[in-house]
Protein backbone atom coordinates (compact mmCIF):
# COMPACT_ATOMS: atom_id res chain seq x y z
CA UNK A 1 0.00 0.00 0.00
CA UNK A 2 1.36 3.43 -0.93
CA UNK A 3 1.78 6.01 1.81
CA UNK A 4 3.43 9.39 1.95
CA UNK A 5 5.42 9.01 5.13
CA UNK A 6 6.03 5.31 5.61
CA UNK A 7 9.16 3.73 4.15
CA UNK A 8 8.25 0.47 2.43
CA UNK A 9 11.59 -0.33 0.88
CA UNK A 10 11.93 -3.67 2.60
CA UNK A 11 15.10 -2.51 4.39
CA UNK A 12 15.90 0.32 6.82
CA UNK A 13 16.25 3.77 5.31
CA UNK A 14 19.78 5.16 5.52
CA UNK A 15 20.56 7.77 8.12
CA UNK A 16 22.24 11.13 7.66
CA UNK A 17 25.68 10.87 6.13
CA UNK A 18 25.18 7.37 4.80
CA UNK A 19 25.80 6.66 1.15
CA UNK A 20 22.92 6.47 -1.33
CA UNK A 21 20.88 3.27 -1.25
CA UNK A 22 18.98 3.82 -4.52
CA UNK A 23 20.02 4.71 -8.07
CA UNK A 24 17.62 6.33 -10.54
CA UNK A 25 18.59 6.58 -14.20
CA UNK A 26 16.68 9.02 -16.37
CA UNK A 27 16.14 11.31 -13.38
CA UNK A 28 15.94 14.41 -15.57
CA UNK A 29 12.89 12.97 -17.32
CA UNK A 30 9.24 13.30 -16.36
CA UNK A 31 8.72 10.03 -14.46
CA UNK A 32 12.30 9.88 -13.19
CA UNK A 33 12.12 13.33 -11.60
CA UNK A 34 8.88 12.53 -9.78
CA UNK A 35 10.35 9.21 -8.65
CA UNK A 36 13.46 10.84 -7.15
CA UNK A 37 11.34 13.24 -5.11
CA UNK A 38 9.03 10.49 -3.90
CA UNK A 39 11.89 8.19 -2.92
CA UNK A 40 13.44 11.02 -0.90
CA UNK A 41 10.08 11.62 0.82
CA UNK A 42 10.00 7.96 1.77
CA UNK A 43 13.38 8.11 3.46
CA UNK A 44 15.79 7.00 0.75
CA UNK A 45 19.06 8.62 -0.23
CA UNK A 46 18.95 8.74 -4.00
CA UNK A 47 21.83 8.85 -6.43
CA UNK A 48 20.98 9.92 -9.97
CA UNK A 49 22.64 9.23 -13.32
CA UNK A 50 22.20 12.21 -15.62
CA UNK A 51 23.65 13.26 -18.93
CA UNK A 52 25.90 16.28 -19.28
CA UNK A 53 23.77 19.41 -19.53
CA UNK A 54 20.52 17.72 -18.48
CA UNK A 55 17.85 19.80 -16.76
CA UNK A 56 18.00 18.89 -13.06
CA UNK A 57 15.21 21.18 -11.88
CA UNK A 58 12.71 18.33 -11.61
CA UNK A 59 14.56 16.72 -8.69
CA UNK A 60 16.91 19.46 -7.44
CA UNK A 61 17.48 19.12 -3.71
CA UNK A 62 16.05 15.60 -3.48
CA UNK A 63 19.13 13.73 -4.67
CA UNK A 64 21.94 12.60 -2.37
CA UNK A 65 24.47 12.37 -5.18
CA UNK A 66 24.78 12.64 -8.93
CA UNK A 67 26.92 10.93 -11.55
CA UNK A 68 27.26 12.45 -15.00
CA UNK A 69 27.13 9.86 -17.77
CA UNK A 70 24.69 7.74 -19.74
CA UNK A 71 23.54 4.16 -20.23
CA UNK A 72 26.24 3.38 -22.76
CA UNK A 73 29.10 4.78 -20.67
CA UNK A 74 29.86 1.71 -18.58
CA UNK A 75 32.36 3.47 -16.34
CA UNK A 76 29.76 6.06 -15.31
CA UNK A 77 27.15 3.33 -14.81
CA UNK A 78 29.50 1.43 -12.53
CA UNK A 79 30.17 4.56 -10.46
CA UNK A 80 26.46 5.28 -10.24
CA UNK A 81 25.49 1.76 -9.13
CA UNK A 82 28.29 1.32 -6.58
CA UNK A 83 26.90 0.40 -3.17
CA UNK A 84 23.19 0.85 -3.89
CA UNK A 85 20.51 -1.72 -3.11
CA UNK A 86 17.88 -0.81 -5.67
CA UNK A 87 18.12 0.50 -9.24
CA UNK A 88 15.26 2.16 -11.11
CA UNK A 89 15.85 2.39 -14.85
CA UNK A 90 13.65 5.29 -16.00
CA UNK A 91 16.01 6.27 -18.81
CA UNK A 92 14.78 5.70 -22.31
CA UNK A 93 13.94 7.22 -25.65
CA UNK A 94 10.20 7.83 -25.45
CA UNK A 95 9.25 9.15 -28.86
CA UNK A 96 7.22 8.23 -31.91
CA UNK A 97 9.79 9.45 -34.41
CA UNK A 98 13.55 9.13 -34.70
CA UNK A 99 16.46 7.07 -35.99
CA UNK A 100 16.30 3.36 -35.19
CA UNK A 101 19.91 3.33 -34.03
CA UNK A 102 19.08 5.88 -31.33
CA UNK A 103 16.14 3.79 -30.12
CA UNK A 104 18.27 0.64 -30.10
CA UNK A 105 21.24 2.22 -28.35
CA UNK A 106 19.17 3.65 -25.50
CA UNK A 107 16.17 1.34 -25.09
CA UNK A 108 17.88 -1.99 -25.81
CA UNK A 109 21.64 -1.88 -25.25
CA UNK A 110 21.40 0.77 -22.55
CA UNK A 111 18.73 -1.13 -20.63
CA UNK A 112 20.86 -4.30 -20.57
CA UNK A 113 23.85 -2.25 -19.44
CA UNK A 114 21.92 -1.13 -16.36
CA UNK A 115 21.46 -4.74 -15.23
CA UNK A 116 25.11 -5.52 -15.95
CA UNK A 117 26.16 -2.51 -13.85
CA UNK A 118 23.90 -3.66 -11.03
CA UNK A 119 25.62 -7.05 -11.11
CA UNK A 120 29.04 -5.37 -11.13
CA UNK A 121 28.10 -3.43 -7.97
CA UNK A 122 27.43 -6.65 -6.06
CA UNK A 123 25.02 -4.94 -3.64
CA UNK A 124 21.88 -4.53 -5.77
CA UNK A 125 18.86 -6.51 -4.60
CA UNK A 126 16.48 -5.44 -7.35
CA UNK A 127 16.37 -3.61 -10.68
CA UNK A 128 13.06 -2.08 -11.73
CA UNK A 129 12.85 -1.46 -15.47
CA UNK A 130 10.27 0.96 -16.88
CA UNK A 131 8.75 -0.38 -20.09
CA UNK A 132 5.35 0.33 -21.69
CA UNK A 133 2.14 -1.38 -22.77
CA UNK A 134 3.18 -0.46 -26.31
CA UNK A 135 5.12 -3.75 -26.27
CA UNK A 136 1.80 -5.52 -26.93
CA UNK A 137 1.79 -4.05 -30.43
CA UNK A 138 -1.36 -1.91 -30.18
CA UNK A 139 -3.95 -4.73 -30.10
CA UNK A 140 -7.52 -4.03 -31.17
CA UNK A 141 -8.70 -5.07 -27.69
CA UNK A 142 -6.70 -4.37 -24.51
CA UNK A 143 -5.02 -7.34 -22.87
CA UNK A 144 -3.30 -8.34 -19.66
CA UNK A 145 0.23 -9.60 -19.04
CA UNK A 146 -0.56 -13.10 -20.30
CA UNK A 147 -0.50 -11.74 -23.86
CA UNK A 148 2.77 -12.06 -25.75
CA UNK A 149 4.47 -8.81 -26.83
CA UNK A 150 4.23 -8.21 -30.58
CA UNK A 151 6.70 -6.42 -32.87
CA UNK A 152 4.86 -4.04 -35.21
CA UNK A 153 8.03 -2.68 -36.80
CA UNK A 154 7.48 0.79 -35.34
CA UNK A 155 10.73 1.85 -33.65
CA UNK A 156 9.39 2.66 -30.18
CA UNK A 157 7.36 -0.54 -29.91
CA UNK A 158 10.21 -2.65 -31.27
CA UNK A 159 12.89 -1.07 -29.08
CA UNK A 160 10.89 -1.40 -25.86
CA UNK A 161 10.02 -5.02 -26.69
CA UNK A 162 13.67 -5.84 -27.40
CA UNK A 163 14.67 -3.84 -24.33
CA UNK A 164 12.53 -6.03 -22.10
CA UNK A 165 14.06 -9.11 -23.70
CA UNK A 166 17.58 -7.76 -23.20
CA UNK A 167 16.89 -6.95 -19.56
CA UNK A 168 15.53 -10.42 -18.87
CA UNK A 169 18.50 -12.06 -20.58
CA UNK A 170 20.90 -9.92 -18.56
CA UNK A 171 19.03 -10.86 -15.39
CA UNK A 172 19.30 -14.57 -16.19
CA UNK A 173 22.98 -14.16 -17.04
CA UNK A 174 23.92 -12.20 -13.91
CA UNK A 175 21.40 -13.39 -11.34
CA UNK A 176 20.20 -9.85 -10.56
CA UNK A 177 16.41 -9.91 -9.96
CA UNK A 178 14.46 -7.63 -12.31
CA UNK A 179 10.90 -6.32 -12.16
CA UNK A 180 9.29 -4.74 -15.24
CA UNK A 181 6.47 -2.20 -15.14
CA UNK A 182 4.41 -1.28 -18.19
CA UNK A 183 2.63 2.02 -17.56
CA UNK A 184 0.03 3.15 -20.08
CA UNK A 185 -0.59 6.91 -20.56
CA UNK A 186 1.19 8.74 -17.73
CA UNK A 187 0.07 12.34 -17.19
CA UNK A 188 0.64 15.00 -14.56
CA UNK A 189 2.85 18.02 -13.84
CA UNK A 190 5.77 18.08 -16.27
CA UNK A 191 4.45 15.51 -18.76
CA UNK A 192 5.77 16.34 -22.21
CA UNK A 193 3.70 13.85 -24.21
CA UNK A 194 0.31 14.15 -22.54
CA UNK A 195 0.32 17.66 -21.04
CA UNK A 196 2.82 20.04 -22.63
CA UNK A 197 2.37 18.95 -26.24
CA UNK A 198 -1.42 18.58 -26.09
CA UNK A 199 -1.77 21.90 -24.23
CA UNK A 200 0.26 23.62 -26.93
CA UNK A 201 -1.90 22.12 -29.67
CA UNK A 202 -5.07 23.20 -27.85
CA UNK A 203 -3.86 26.77 -27.43
CA UNK A 204 -2.90 26.92 -31.12
CA UNK A 205 -6.25 25.32 -32.07
CA UNK A 206 -4.42 22.49 -33.84
CA UNK A 207 -5.58 19.54 -31.75
CA UNK A 208 -7.85 17.01 -33.46
CA UNK A 209 -9.62 13.91 -32.24
CA UNK A 210 -9.41 10.45 -33.72
CA UNK A 211 -12.65 8.42 -33.53
CA UNK A 212 -14.30 11.41 -31.84
CA UNK A 213 -12.02 10.90 -28.83
CA UNK A 214 -14.32 8.16 -27.51
CA UNK A 215 -11.53 5.66 -26.84
CA UNK A 216 -10.48 4.87 -23.21
CA UNK A 217 -7.12 6.57 -22.68
CA UNK A 218 -5.59 4.28 -20.04
CA UNK A 219 -4.54 7.28 -17.95
CA UNK A 220 -2.13 6.92 -15.03
CA UNK A 221 -1.38 9.88 -12.77
CA UNK A 222 2.37 10.21 -12.29
CA UNK A 223 2.14 10.17 -8.49
CA UNK A 224 0.30 6.86 -8.64
CA UNK A 225 2.89 5.59 -11.11
CA UNK A 226 5.92 6.28 -8.92
CA UNK A 227 4.24 4.91 -5.79
CA UNK A 228 3.52 1.71 -7.71
CA UNK A 229 7.11 1.51 -8.90
CA UNK A 230 8.47 1.84 -5.37
CA UNK A 231 6.07 -0.76 -4.00
CA UNK A 232 6.79 -3.18 -6.84
CA UNK A 233 10.54 -2.83 -6.37
CA UNK A 234 10.20 -3.57 -2.66
CA UNK A 235 8.08 -6.70 -3.04
CA UNK A 236 9.61 -10.18 -3.04
CA UNK A 237 6.68 -11.38 -5.17
CA UNK A 238 7.53 -9.22 -8.19
CA UNK A 239 10.98 -10.53 -9.14
CA UNK A 240 10.95 -11.75 -12.73
CA UNK A 241 7.44 -10.42 -13.34
CA UNK A 242 5.93 -7.71 -15.56
CA UNK A 243 3.01 -5.47 -14.60
CA UNK A 244 0.62 -3.23 -16.49
CA UNK A 245 -0.10 0.03 -14.67
CA UNK A 246 -3.04 2.40 -15.19
CA UNK A 247 -5.62 4.12 -13.03
CA UNK A 248 -9.07 2.51 -12.71
CA UNK A 249 -11.98 3.81 -14.75
CA UNK A 250 -12.46 4.30 -18.46
CA UNK A 251 -11.72 8.01 -18.91
CA UNK A 252 -11.71 8.71 -22.65
CA UNK A 253 -9.34 10.90 -24.61
CA UNK A 254 -12.22 13.34 -25.17
CA UNK A 255 -12.84 13.63 -21.43
CA UNK A 256 -9.15 14.15 -20.73
CA UNK A 257 -8.59 16.68 -23.53
CA UNK A 258 -11.75 18.63 -22.67
CA UNK A 259 -10.68 18.83 -19.02
CA UNK A 260 -7.26 20.09 -20.09
CA UNK A 261 -8.87 22.63 -22.44
CA UNK A 262 -11.15 23.94 -19.67
CA UNK A 263 -8.19 24.39 -17.37
CA UNK A 264 -6.33 26.31 -20.06
CA UNK A 265 -9.34 28.40 -21.04
CA UNK A 266 -8.97 27.06 -24.58
CA UNK A 267 -11.65 25.66 -26.90
CA UNK A 268 -11.74 21.87 -27.28
CA UNK A 269 -11.02 20.35 -30.71
CA UNK A 270 -13.76 20.66 -33.31
CA UNK A 271 -12.36 18.24 -35.87
CA UNK A 272 -12.23 14.46 -35.64
CA UNK A 273 -10.42 12.26 -38.15
CA UNK A 274 -11.70 8.78 -39.04
CA UNK A 275 -9.05 6.16 -38.36
CA UNK A 276 -8.43 5.32 -42.06
CA UNK A 277 -7.84 8.99 -42.88
CA UNK A 278 -5.55 9.48 -39.88
CA UNK A 279 -3.59 6.34 -40.78
CA UNK A 280 -3.16 7.48 -44.38
CA UNK A 281 -1.98 10.95 -43.32
CA UNK A 282 0.48 9.44 -40.83
CA UNK A 283 1.86 6.86 -43.28
CA UNK A 284 2.37 9.38 -46.08
CA UNK A 285 3.90 11.93 -43.68
CA UNK A 286 6.39 9.40 -42.32
CA UNK A 287 7.42 8.28 -45.81
CA UNK A 288 7.94 11.86 -47.01
CA UNK A 289 9.91 12.85 -43.91
CA UNK A 290 12.05 9.74 -44.24
CA UNK A 291 12.65 10.24 -47.97
CA UNK A 292 13.79 13.81 -47.48
CA UNK A 293 15.78 13.11 -44.31
CA UNK A 294 13.67 15.44 -42.19
CA UNK A 295 14.49 14.88 -38.52
CA UNK A 296 11.58 16.87 -37.11
CA UNK A 297 8.52 14.92 -35.99
CA UNK A 298 5.76 14.63 -38.60
CA UNK A 299 2.46 16.32 -37.79
CA UNK A 300 0.92 12.87 -37.31
CA UNK A 301 2.61 9.48 -36.85
CA UNK A 302 1.34 5.90 -36.97
CA UNK A 303 2.27 5.53 -33.31
CA UNK A 304 0.04 8.49 -32.39
CA UNK A 305 -2.83 7.09 -34.45
CA UNK A 306 -2.58 3.76 -32.64
CA UNK A 307 -2.48 5.51 -29.26
CA UNK A 308 -5.65 7.53 -29.86
CA UNK A 309 -7.46 4.84 -31.88
CA UNK A 310 -7.01 1.75 -29.67
CA UNK A 311 -8.67 1.06 -26.32
CA UNK A 312 -5.91 1.56 -23.72
CA UNK A 313 -7.70 -0.03 -20.74
CA UNK A 314 -5.12 -2.77 -20.19
CA UNK A 315 -5.69 -5.17 -17.30
CA UNK A 316 -3.96 -4.40 -13.99
CA UNK A 317 -5.28 -7.25 -11.82
CA UNK A 318 -1.83 -8.82 -11.51
CA UNK A 319 -0.37 -5.64 -9.99
CA UNK A 320 -3.31 -5.30 -7.61
CA UNK A 321 -3.03 -8.89 -6.43
CA UNK A 322 0.75 -9.29 -6.25
CA UNK A 323 1.92 -6.00 -4.71
CA UNK A 324 -1.25 -4.12 -3.79
CA UNK A 325 -1.28 -1.56 -6.61
CA UNK A 326 -3.75 1.26 -5.96
CA UNK A 327 -4.41 4.72 -7.38
CA UNK A 328 -4.94 7.11 -4.45
CA UNK A 329 -5.03 10.16 -6.74
CA UNK A 330 -8.19 10.12 -8.85
CA UNK A 331 -8.77 11.78 -12.22
CA UNK A 332 -10.29 15.01 -10.88
CA UNK A 333 -7.48 15.55 -8.38
CA UNK A 334 -4.86 14.57 -10.92
CA UNK A 335 -6.21 17.13 -13.36
CA UNK A 336 -6.41 19.78 -10.63
CA UNK A 337 -2.71 19.28 -9.87
CA UNK A 338 -1.86 19.26 -13.56
CA UNK A 339 -3.70 22.52 -14.26
CA UNK A 340 -2.14 24.11 -11.17
CA UNK A 341 1.28 23.22 -12.56
CA UNK A 342 0.41 24.68 -15.96
CA UNK A 343 -0.62 27.90 -14.16
CA UNK A 344 2.67 28.02 -12.24
CA UNK A 345 5.77 29.88 -13.37
CA UNK A 346 7.42 26.56 -14.27
CA UNK A 347 4.41 25.42 -16.27
CA UNK A 348 4.22 28.70 -18.16
CA UNK A 349 7.85 28.32 -19.18
CA UNK A 350 6.83 25.14 -20.99
CA UNK A 351 3.41 26.26 -22.26
CA UNK A 352 3.32 30.01 -22.90
CA UNK A 353 -0.04 31.73 -22.70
Amino acid sequence: MSTLNKDTSGSPAPGPGEQPDVLVTGASGFIGGHLVRRLAERGHRVRVLVREGSDRSGFAGSEAGAVTGDLNDLASLHRAAAGVRQVYNCAGMSADWGAWEDFRRINVTGAANVVEAAAHAGTVRRVLHVSTTDVYGYPVRPCDERAEPRDTGLPYNRSKLLGERAVREASERTGVPVTVVRPVSVYGPGSKDFVIEIAGLLLRKQMVYIRQGRVPAGLLYVGNAVDAMIDACASDATAGRAYNLRDPGLTTWREYIEALARGLGAPPPRLSLPTPVATLVATVSEKLYGAFGIKARPVLTRHAVHLFDRDQSYGTERAQEEFGFKSPVGFEEGMRRTIAWLDSAEGRRHVAR
